[in-house]
């Protein structure tokens, strides 16, 4: 697909998945310190790609298929005129479509950040948790390294393999200052 610089919030749109969806809201990304940033770009610059969340209102036979995604603006573009004249014959058919479309809720979308660690007592153990329930007031990922070091915790990335995964959480692509807000954290044993 191209890009479709002009995507905006209510317009019917093809999307990465097949079918006809429509755009529901669209979110700014920025790099931040929890990936890597390419060259060129620094932490708190925009990515080129906004994403998009869009509800998918009919499959790609123009019958009702309600669902949702989230995906690239690269990968998202408005309907050619065939589609949206058959979208407008659909509706004039079943005007009830619009309505449970717009009762659909898109379920909350969470992004996960993995980090592999080496635990071998309590008292690690312990400090971890420490870290989890810092991690629940809402910190960025720069804020979370520094409790790291102050925890001494960055001792148990290990060299090749872990025996828990360290995991944070950012719900709704949630920013402040152009830095992605984690707002929980979990440790499960590998």
């Amino acid at each position: 697909m191209t890009t479709d610089q002009h995507i905006q919030t209510g317009d019917w749109v093809n999307s990465y998945s097949k079918g006809i969806y429509r755009v529901e809201r669209i979110i700014d990304r920025y790099y931040d310190e929890s990936e890597p940033v390419p060259d060129g770009k620094k932490i708190g610059d925009k990515y080129k790609d906004r994403i998009i969340v869009s509800k998918r209102l009919l499959n790609s036979k123009f019958k009702k298929s309600l669902d949702y995604e989230s995906c690239s603006e690269s990968l998202v573009s408005h309907l050619d005129k065939g589609q949206l004249a058959e979208l407008e014959k659909v509706l004039a058919e079943k005007p009830g479509l619009l309505k449970e479309l717009d009762d659909y809720e898109v379920p909350q979308l969470v992004s996960i950040y993995n980090q592999e660690l080496r635990i071998d007592d309590e008292r690690d153990l312990a400090t971890v948790g420490q870290l989890i329930e810092f991690v629940k007031a809402g910190r960025t990922f720069a804020e979370i390294q520094n409790e790291m070091v102050r925890l001494d915790i960055l001792r148990l990335k290990p060299k090749n393999f872990g025996n828990y995964l360290f995991q944070l959480f950012n719900f709704d692509e949630e920013y402040l200052d152009r830095r992605k807000i984690w707002r929980d954290a979990k440790l499960t044993k590998n």
